[in-house]
C-alpha cells in the first residue's frame, strides 16, 4: 500500500518536473532570442502557444517511457530517447504553429534554441541523479582492484556504481596487460598499469581484494598472479565460469572466491566410453566428495551409466542434499544413497564400504 502510494507520488513528481522544464525551456529560448528583453507581442505569442507546446511534448514523451525510467541508471539509450522525443515533438509543434494556427510570426530560431535547452535540462537532471549516487562510493566499506579492463570488468564497475547502497564496494583501479589501455578510464576508473606494476599499484590504491575478470585466464596465469599477490595478503576473487549462473543477480553476483581448481592445469583425457560403461553398469559405486564441483559431476555421469547403487558421501550437508535431489530427478531409476560424513574419518568410510557392499570407489 505504502509502496504503491510512493510510486504514484514519484510518478506525478516526475511528470510535473518534465512539464515545468518544457515551460522553462520555451521561456528561456525566447529570452535568449531577444537578448533578455522579450517584446510584448512575442511574449503574448509565447503564452498563447505554450499550452499547445506542453500538450504536444507531454504526449510525445509517453511512448518513449521518459516518465518511467530510474534516473540513477540513466544511460545512452535514455539520452537517445530524450533527443528523439524533443526533436519529434518540436517538428509536430512547428507544423501546428505554421500550418494549423498560421502563426508565421513565431520566431523560427526559438524552435532550435528551445529544443537544445530542453535536452540539456532533461538530460542534466538525470545525470545529476547518477552523479549524486556515485558520490556515495566514498562511503564504501571495501576497495577492489580489478584485473582485466575488458567487458567483464566494465560490467562489474557499472554494477558497483549503480548499486552503491547494496555492495558498498568501490573499484579503485584496473590492471591490464594491454599497454594501449594504460591511463584510460572506464566509468571513471583508471587503468593503473600492468602486472609488472603491482607493487606500485597496490601500495597506492590499498585494495582489500583483487578481482580477476579475465574470461580466458589460464591456470598458469592464475598461479602467477597468486604468487605476485602473496606478499600483500589481499583477498583474491574471480568470476563464475561462463558468467551465467547468477540466479538473477547483477554482474557482481558473478564474483566468487578463488579456488584450488582455478590453479590446476587439466589436460583433456580421451576415454573408452564402452569400457567405462561396463565397469559401472550394475555395480555399487561410492563417490566421495560428491557435493563438490568434481564429485557432483562424477555422480551425474556415473548415474547415466545405470549403476546398481550410487552412494554419495560428503561432509557438506546442504550441498549433498542438492546433488542427491538432482540425481533423483534426472535419474529416478537409479537407487541412490546420501551419506553425510568426512572421508578423513576411517570409521565412517569402513562402515559405508561394508554396509553397501561397495565395489568401485571414486
Amino acid at each position: 500500500m505504502i509502496n504503491s502510494v510512493a510510486h504514484k507520488c514519484r510518478r506525478a513528481l516526475v511528470i510535473a518536473i518534465h512539464l515545468a522544464f518544457i515551460a522553462i525551456a520555451n521561456y528561456f529560448a525566447f529570452w535568449l532570442r531577444f537578448d533578455g528583453s522579450i517584446p510584448q507581442r512575442e511574449m503574448a505569442l509565447m503564452w498563447e502557444m505554450l499550452p499547445w507546446l506542453v500538450v504536444i511534448r507531454a504526449l510525445t514523451f509517453i511512448p518513449l517511457n521518459l516518465y518511467q525510467g530510474l534516473w540513477r541508471y540513466t544511460g545512452i539509450w535514455d539520452l537517445r530517447n530524450i533527443v528523439f522525443g524533443v526533436v519529434s515533438s518540436t517538428v509536430v509543434f512547428y507544423l501546428a504553429t505554421h500550418w494549423i494556427f498560421a502563426l508565421t510570426l513565431y520566431p523560427r530560431s526559438v524552435f532550435i534554441i528551445d529544443s537544445l535547452v530542453l535536452i540539456f535540462l532533461m538530460g542534466g537532471i538525470r545525470l545529476v541523479r547518477r552523479f549524486y549516487s556515485a558520490l556515495w562510493t566514498s562511503n564504501a566499506d571495501k576497495r577492489v582492484l580489478i584485473y582485466g579492463a575488458g567487458d567483464s570488468g566494465e560490467r562489474i564497475v557499472r554494477e558497483l556504481k549503480s548499486h552503491t547502497d547494496k555492495y558498498k564496494t568501490k573499484a579503485v583501479g584496473f590492471i591490464d596487460d594491454d599497454v594501449n589501455k594504460l591511463g584510460r578510464q572506464i566509468h571513471g576508473v583508471r587503468v593503473l598499469g600492468t602486472r609488472k606494476d603491482l607493487d606500485r599499484i597496490i601500495g597506492r590504491s590499498r585494495p582489500d581484494e583483487v578481482l580477476i575478470t579475465v574470461p580466458d585466464a589460464t591456470a598458469s596465469m592464475m598461479r602467477e598472479f597468486v604468487t605476485l599477490l602473496e606478499p600483500f595478503k589481499v583477498s583474491i576473487k574471480t568470476l563464475l565460469s561462463g558468467n551465467g549462473h547468477t540466479n538473477g543477480e547483477g554482474a557482481y553476483g558473478w564474483v566468487r572466491d578463488l579456488s584450488f581448481e582455478d590453479l590446476l592445469d587439466r589436460a583433456s583425457i580421451g576415454l573408452d566410453l564402452e569400457s567405462v560403461r561396463q565397469s559401472i553398469r550394475g555395480k555399487r559405486i561410492l563417490v566421495t566428495g560428491a557435493a563438490g564441483s568434481i564429485g557432483s559431476e562424477l555422480a551425474r555421469q556415473i548415474a547415466a551409466y545405470a549403476p546398481d547403487e550410487l552412494v554419495m558421501m560428503d561432509k557438506a550437508e546442504s550441498a549433498l542434499y542438492s546433488i542427491d535431489m538432482e540425481i533423483g530427478q534426472s535419474y529416478p531409476a537409479v537407487h541412490r544413497v546420501a551419506v553425510l560424513g568426512d572421508v578423513k574419518h576411517l570409521n565412517i568410510v569402513e562402515e559405508t564400504l561394508h554396509r553397501y557392499g561397495i565395489q568401485v570407489v571414486f
